[in-house]
């Protein structure tokens, strides 16, 4: 087994006994894996800000009286909305930066864009359901 030294402090040793370097430092990795949960749980957040104010929106339309109530639930449902696509996007390619397939090929690189996909949706859907949780019980 090879000992990773000052010149090679990136080094792993895989499983072969043979020293491959990763591409990025383990300090940048871990501050892009905790943006991604940052901006996932933000996502989250908004999601539900969404759900209620879409629900406050539907729920007064057609009132004359909370005619400008419903306006600005439109509103803020609407930024809301769109909130949550941003980050969600950002956290999608925050997740893609940090899965690493050795040979690039265009269905390799599909296959990273879906699984980021697929992280970024799960993990901020159970922020979602964490969230809810967590905002009931109080």
């Amino acid at each position: 087994m090879a000992l990773a030294t000052e010149s090679n402090v990136g080094a792993v040793v895989d499983g072969a006994g043979g020293m491959k370097t990763s591409t990025a430092p383990a300090g940048a990795q871990i501050f892009r894996t905790a943006l991604a949960l940052a901006l996932m749980t933000t996502a989250a957040n908004c999601f539900l800000k969404y759900l209620w104010w879409a629900a406050c929106y539907s729920a007064w339309s057609g009132i004359p009286k909370l005619a400008a109530q419903w306006r600005a639930a439109g509103n803020r449902a609407s930024f809301y909305g769109w909130t949550v696509i941003l980050l969600e996007l950002a956290s999608l390619l925050l997740i893609y930066s940090l899965i690493r397939i050795r040979q690039t090929s265009f269905f390799r690189n599909a296959l990273r864009m879906a699984a980021s996909l697929a992280v970024t949706l799960v993990a901020s859907g159970l922020l979602a359901l964490a969230l809810s949780w967590i905002k009931q019980s109080h």
